[in-house]
């Protein structure tokens, strides 16, 4: 029995590219593989993503915020103009889907590491997190009103915990690798790369983009009614010898 665990950062309905990432694994079968959620949204295929995480793979998942976001849209029809296209795609498994999302952990945790989708808040364990801020953390401004602001300290500066911490999320950073803490979510929708890490090891194995996916019309349409768009800034994220540009996080909801 094997005693790897595989951990894939934010898929975003990128199927091609995940299919593509699972073949690079060359998984033997009796792996762990958990995603740290956001498998919908922004990319071509949010319908495919699931059922090969959920049927095929047989993965393990934590809720992510656009699964979070989904779940209230269909519910309340928040965050219009954000999931119409997730909706429409889903077509008549749409319940089925918003009660497996329903289901997922906001974390996963075992002696030698933890997993969540956005952070933690300083000395809290995830079990006394609420479900908005332990998807959506980026950033810490001492009260948790504010997730994602540039002036605050990013929430992995405070964690001091020597258990390592896995989390996605935040793609403006991309692959960003620390002592107690790994942030996996390389912004595969915007062009860049799709990551796991392999644990024990911390092997990173990652595959390109084939395209910028995550603007479109109607993502678009969705900026402008929240006064994101047009951006600000653009970031770079460079990996060898080529850079693919990537819309800063203001972008991204």
């Amino acid at each position: 029995m094997s005693n790897k665990t595989i951990i894939i950062g934010d898929v975003h309905g990128c199927l091609v590219e995940l299919d593509a990432l699972i073949k690079k694994l060359n998984l033997k079968g009796d792996e762990r593989l958990i995603f740290v959620g956001d498998l919908i949204n922004k990319g071509p295929d949010s319908l495919g993503v699931l059922k090969r995480v959920v049927d095929d793979l047989k993965a393990e998942v934590t809720l992510g915020n656009h699964e979070l976001g989904f779940i209230e849209h269909v519910k309340t029809g928040k965050f219009e103009g954000a999931f119409e296209s997730v909706r429409s795609e889903l077509g008549s498994e749409v319940e089925h889907w918003v009660t497996w999302m329903e289901t997922l952990p906001t974390y996963i945790e075992e002696d030698e590491f933890m997993v969540v989708h956005g952070g933690l808040t300083p000395n809290t364990h995830p079990k006394d997190m609420d479900k908005n801020t332990i998807t959506r953390i980026r950033t810490w401004d001492g009260q948790g009103k504010v997730l994602r602001r540039e002036s605050d300290p990013p929430w992995y500066q405070l964690y001091k915990d020597k258990k390592l911490v896995v989390y996605g999320h935040w793609a403006s950073q991309g692959l960003t690798i620390r002592k107690n803490t790994i942030g996996i979510d390389s912004g595969c929708c915007w062009g860049n790369k799709l990551s796991a890490l392999i644990l024990p090891t911390k092997e990173i194995v990652q595959v390109d983009a084939k395209k910028f996916y995550a603007l479109d019309d109607s993502y678009k349409e969705h900026l402008k009614n929240t006064g994101r768009w047009p951006p600000k800034k653009i970031l770079f994220l460079c990996t060898g010898n080529s850079c693919r540009s990537q819309m800063a996080e203001g972008l991204a909801r």
